[in-house]
């Protein structure tokens, strides 16, 4: 019989994962963009929440392609038995092309170089390279540019060892509604392209992205590739789509003392207490995606409170307990997520410490747990240092 999963009492910080809300947001995304096929973003180690059981989750669903910007991403999801076909977004050297092509990894083909290169390496392995030819139509990225369509696709028919998979591009203003009417302008020059390139409409053509599709689903395309979408985010707020929130960020309190009005808190003495302080200590910091602008308005949640950040180092964070009742050690400290009916979004906290939530997400250290959770069961910790490592 197996034994009920617990997240150990020794984790004094941690990102919990709903894999009932990544299923759940990438069911309803799949049916609001249908015909679009969704094209899964899972770069930045599935933005903070961990790559590898997220793309397990997805692989599960039938998710028809992930996509990744590291190269080290794909061969570490290739390396764990993920077979869903992946998308390499980056600009890849010669010798990560030889691998990726061995790993029938899907990249991008972004000058006539690259395409050339993709070919004789393809050649020298008697196996086929699969291509995206990207188009540049506004960003300033990797990417030919529309008006070079023509000399791509005179070119095209003589690379006998690369296999065009699809053509894309990549919104320049993603987020501002005001610039709209730019991206239909890029969206145009994108379609120009693809009917020259692919005027029989054979290829999957992908141009949008998570901040666009909820309000221009006529730039869908084929294909659109979500990151931020999927895990229940993106750069505006509120969205108009009911996506759930994937990942929670919390902690505990290691130290609760009282300190006098006048006593300085965190470095370079920025800043004093005007009033005798209940002070909390975290043991996380900026190493762990937090940021020093935290100090200068961001908050926490303690025992149903909001309670104001006074200081940030690079492994400890100071927090005003002051209002929490009777904070003590060990009490839950909410970064991300939700307590006591009280909701902090990865959105707030990331513009509380002058960022982003993908600033925050994607920049917490791989010390801190992962602990996954579906049908309100722990599933699976994954965990920097794994139980064997540190038992005596």
């Amino acid at each position: 019989m197996r034994h009920r999963l617990e997240p150990p009492a020794h984790h004094s910080a941690w990102v919990d994962v709903d894999l009932d809300a990544l299923a759940y947001n990438y069911s309803y995304i799949s049916d609001k963009i249908t015909p679009a096929k969704l094209i899964a973003v899972v770069k930045a180690y599935g933005l903070g929440t961990g790559i590898l059981l997220t793309s397990r989750k997805l692989e599960s669903l039938g998710v028809p392609m992930l996509s990744v910007s590291n190269f080290h991403e794909a061969l570490y999801l290739r390396k764990h038995g993920i077979e869903s076909p992946i998308l390499l977004m980056n600009g890849l050297l010669p010798s990560q092309m030889q691998i990726a092509i061995q790993l029938d990894l899907d990249f991008f083909g972004f000058d006539e170089q690259a395409i050339r290169t993709a070919n004789d390496i393809g050649q020298q392995l008697k196996k086929r390279a699969r291509v995206h030819i990207k188009i540049d139509t506004g960003l300033g990225r990797l990417g030919i540019l529309p008006d070079q369509a023509d000399s791509m696709r005179s070119l095209l028919p003589k690379m006998h060892w690369v296999q065009v998979m699809g053509i894309a591009s990549h919104v320049a203003s993603p987020s501002r509604k005001e610039h709209d009417h730019l991206t239909r302008i890029q969206y145009e020059q994108f379609l120009s392209a693809c009917r020259v390139l692919d005027p029989d409409h054979n290829l999957l053509w992908h141009f949008s992205s998570s901040n666009v599709v909820p309000r221009l689903p006529e730039v869908n395309a084929d294909a659109v590739r979500c990151e931020a979408l999927v895990w229940g985010l993106a750069h505006y707020w509120p969205l108009p789509w009911p996506v759930k929130p994937v990942a929670s960020y919390k902690s505990r309190l290691v130290q609760v003392k009282d300190i006098p009005a006048g006593h300085n808190v965190g470095y370079n003495f920025k800043h004093s207490v005007l009033r005798p302080t209940r002070l909390g200590i975290v043991p996380i910091g900026t190493v762990d995606g937090l940021k020093s602008q935290h100090a200068d308005g961001g908050s926490v949640l303690i025992r149903g409170k909001s309670c104001p950040i006074l200081g940030m180092c690079s492994c400890e964070m100071m927090v005003d307990v002051t209002d929490a009742g009777a904070a003590q050690v060990e009490d839950e400290v909410v970064l991300i997520g939700g307590q006591a009916g009280l909701e902090q979004t990865a959105v707030e906290f990331g513009l509380a410490g002058a960022s982003s939530f993908m600033g925050v997400l994607a920049s917490i250290s791989p010390r801190i747990p992962r602990v996954y959770w579906e049908n309100g069961e722990c599933k699976h910790i994954e965990v920097f240092c794994s139980e064997e490592d540190w038992q005596l």
